[in-house]
């Protein structure tokens, strides 16, 4: 009798890492845009926004990494593994998109960025987040596509199921 594979396959530890990135950088780039009107009321907004977007910056190059040790595991079993090299493109451009923006804010937070208007940095980093938030959905959807259209990572039980009597 053959035994089902590990849930522990070096595929199966980059969706167990990215989901959580995608969740921090979501609700930081929300918490900072909604920040800029709401600062005075809310005023644990901003340096909550700041800690989430960091932690979910790093948590993308985690992913990225991750992705990058699956490759070699899932592209051999897929249809089109374009998909998989798109994914990672992008994957790299949010990645960058969002750690652009956590130097900019910290450099304006030290004020090493004073010869910018505080307005058009602001209106800068807004769009840094839309887009880099707009990039991570569609990465995330090349993402879905990949393990439910080509069942990337996905174990494919044997005829009659035999490894689970």
């Amino acid at each position: 009798m053959q035994e089902p594979l590990s849930m522990w396959r070096v595929e199966l530890i980059h969706p167990f890492v990215i989901h959580i990135p995608i969740a921090l950088l979501i609700v930081g780039s929300v918490f900072w845009i909604v920040s800029l009107w709401l600062h005075k009321r809310y005023n644990f907004l901003r340096p909550s926004a700041r800690l989430l977007l960091f932690i979910g910056t790093i948590g993308a190059w985690i992913a990225v990494y991750t992705g990058s040790l699956a490759d070699a595991q899932v592209v051999r079993s897929l249809c089109d593994p374009t998909v998989v090299e798109q994914h990672e493109n992008l994957a790299y451009i949010v990645g960058y998109l969002f750690t652009a923006f956590v130097i900019i804010e910290w450099l304006s937070v030290k004020n090493y960025l004073t010869f910018v208007s505080r307005t058009y940095l602001r209106f800068g980093l807004v769009i840094l987040l839309i887009v880099g938030c707009g990039f991570l959905g569609y990465v995330g959807h090349l993402g879905s596509t990949l393990v439910y259209q080509q069942s990337a990572a996905v174990y494919q039980p044997t005829e009659g199921c035999v490894e689970f009597e």
